[in-house]
């Protein structure tokens, strides 16, 4: 049994690797359209970084429903949104306090908490359907839509200034080792090593579970939802440090949107998502009542003082354990 799970566990850090590095190569791969594109750094951290930083996420809770365990692809999803609020900025800010420009809050910190709520108000019947999951994915495009032409309207000076600081997030995104000239290749190699790498992922933890009989949706709200987001979480990290604060809370924000429109969408698209009534009642309000809390933190004074951060972060492991306590 040992030496299984050790196997196991190898082939979750084989994955992990994967997926970060597929991460790496593939956003290498868009920086030079990013930089033709000439949007400033918010733009191109919503649409494109946010996109990005998503992918392994997306990829591991589809395999994974594929595969015959929806739950852990579920898991994946609300956990991920988590993560990323409580890890990716309540950390950031219990370290270092986060300034953020107003624009982003109004946009998409408001963006964020209606999403949530949309979500839970169609999944307060229990299920989410193929055409709600539609509509779902179709808000992504008004979404995109308002984000680049609010961007378009800054100054030319302003997305020079904001897109030399685009290319270094971008650069930060992934595993450092191993960097190549973007291009076709990087593209090509991204993507192979992203699909290899969640298959490798999901593969494993559908084994964890049916070996150890830990609950699926456990596993996807700890290893599926923690586990791709390692490298996104330090690449945030490194982000604060250098005072690149609009970073760190854009990729939560843009990240969370779309996890809620695109991967939730796809999920109930491949099929019609049950959910369980402890989700109604524990998980999907918690995700509101963290969105909320975020946006309110961001709009009192436009910033996440280090109280905040540890309230975000120390919640996150709180709403954890609570979690773990009530599905085993």
């Amino acid at each position: 049994m040992f030496g299984e799970y050790l196997y196991l566990g190898f082939l979750l850090l084989l994955g992990l690797v994967a997926l970060s590095k597929g991460s790496d190569w593939l956003t290498d791969s868009i920086a030079p359209l990013a930089k033709k594109m000439g949007t400033s750094r918010s733009a191109v951290s919503i649409i494109l970084v946010s996109i990005m930083v998503s992918l392994p996420e997306i990829l591991v809770a589809l395999i994974a429903t594929w595969m015959g365990h929806p739950v852990i692809g579920l898991g994946v999803i609300f956990g991920s949104i988590l993560c990323n609020i409580g890890l990716m900025t309540g950390l950031n800010g219990f370290l270092k306090p986060i300034h953020v420009e107003r624009a982003i809050i109004v946009r998409d910190g408001v963006f964020s908490v209606v999403f949530a709520v949309v979500v839970m108000a169609i999944g307060y019947d229990g299920v989410i359907s193929r055409f709600e999951g539609l509509a779902l994915f179709l808000l992504f495009i008004p979404y995109i839509i308002t984000v680049w032409e609010d961007e378009r309207l800054k100054s030319a000076e302003l997305r020079e200034k904001d897109l030399k600081q685009t290319m270094v997030e971008l650069d930060m995104i992934g595993l450092q080792f191993g960097k190549m000239r973007a291009g076709v290749l990087t593209f090509v190699l991204g993507a192979a090593l992203l699909l290899v790498g969640s298959q490798l992922f999901a593969d494993a933890m559908t084994r964890i579970a049916e070996s150890s009989g830990i609950s699926d949706l456990i596993i996807g709200l700890t290893l599926g939802a923690i586990g791709p987001s390692i490298p996104n979480i330090v690449a945030a990290y490194k982000a604060g440090q250098r005072g690149m604060d609009n970073v760190v809370v854009s990729e939560t924000l843009g990240s969370n949107i779309f996890t809620l429109l695109v991967t939730l969408g796809l999920l109930s698209l491949v099929a019609p998502i049950t959910l369980d009534p402890r989700w109604i009642r524990f998980d999907i309000p918690v995700m509101v009542i963290m969105s909320f809390a975020l946006l309110i933190f961001l709009v009192t004074r436009r910033r996440i003082s280090r109280l905040e951060g540890g309230i975000l972060f120390f919640g996150y492991l709180g709403v954890l354990l609570m979690q773990v306590l009530l599905y085993s």
